[in-house]
């Protein structure tokens, strides 16, 4: 059954979800593709993102605001 073989499976979003989601353009999200910052699964001739993977490039860019100006994670790590 096609129903039980999905759970557990968020749905996928597609480019035109995800650059509105991101608050970007559609080809704004081809460029981070094309740079290696987002992973994306072809299915059937479509690019299309899983969920995790959205929130873990988010999360990988947050900046926290401290002072003045925004320090990256690497920063507020000290990994520099």
């Amino acid at each position: 059954m096609i129903g039980s073989s999905r759970e557990g499976l968020e749905p996928l979003l597609s480019v035109k979800e995800l650059a509105v989601y991101l608050g970007i353009s559609e080809s704004g999200v081809y460029r981070l593709l094309k740079a290696g910052d987002l992973a994306a699964v072809k299915v059937g001739g479509r690019t299309l993102f899983e969920r995790q993977d959205v929130r873990d490039f988010i999360e990988a860019r947050r900046h926290r605001v401290s002072g003045k100006r925004a320090l990256s994670a690497t920063e507020e790590s000290g990994e520099a």
